[in-house]
């Protein structure tokens, strides 16, 4: 899961869930630390700035059966 949050008003938006799933937790990490550097590259500088926008991500583990 991945969320754009401000670190101004303290709110996030609705988290965005992967469709796939991660061999390993550097997996996970890794595609999370490279979409949030999209979604912020994506946004407008002064939009950016002001709110203090920024990225939150988790990871998890599933059991397989």
């Amino acid at each position: 899961m991945l969320s754009v949050c401000s670190f101004v008003t303290g709110e996030c938006k609705d988290p965005v869930t992967y469709g796939q799933t991660f061999d390993t937790w550097k997996q996970c990490a890794i595609v999370a630390l490279d979409t949030s550097i999209k979604y912020l590259e994506a946004m407008d500088s002064n939009t950016v700035n002001e709110l203090q926008l920024s990225t939150q991500y988790s990871c998890k583990t599933q059991d397989t059966i």
